[in-house]
């Protein structure tokens, strides 16, 4: 299913509608173009699960962010920089990813090699083209199915 942001604000809202139907435990992974509205997605999830006041940054430098409120968390990962499993491992990245009582939010999950958790299920973000020119504005938000078949059903209805 592909929703189609028309600006960072659609990209926005798209994750603050997503924030309310995910839970503790769930993995969603973000991929896509570079800059094509992954953390603007992922600020609007944590507006919607965490609270308004939540200031999200990407953790391209940090590797992982941990952002928390009302008793609730969510761990955001950004794997661009790294490039093996032995970098994940050595940041406390599989105790992030499985952390039961957050919500898992990763960011270029494709950049290394099995760095995939067991479940998760993933909303890939690219730019739109017509005629191979760069409609300006425009993304595609595909929800690919993944491993995880309960959190694709859940998040279907808003990419339809």
């Amino acid at each position: 299913m592909i929703f189609l942001s028309r600006s960072a604000r659609d990209s926005y809202d798209l994750g603050w509608r997503c924030g309310g139907v995910l839970r503790a435990g769930d993995v969603l992974a973000l991929s896509g173009d570079l800059g094509a509205g992954k953390t603007q997605f992922v600020r609007g999830v944590a507006a919607s699960y965490i609270g308004e006041g939540c200031h999200v940054c990407s953790p391209s430098f940090t590797l992982i962010n941990r952002y928390e409120g009302g008793g609730r968390y969510i761990n955001h990962l950004d794997l661009y920089r790294l490039s093996n499993l032995e970098e994940l491992e050595s940041a406390g990245y599989w105790d992030a990813v499985e952390d039961s009582e957050a919500l898992v939010l990763i960011e270029w999950l494709e950049q290394v090699e099995k760095a995939e958790p067991l479940v998760f299920t993933q909303v890939w973000i690219d730019y739109v083209y017509e005629s191979d020119e760069l409609v300006e504005g425009l993304r595609h938000f595909r929800l690919l199915k993944g491993s995880d078949t309960k959190l694709y059903e859940r998040l279907l209805p808003l990419f339809s």
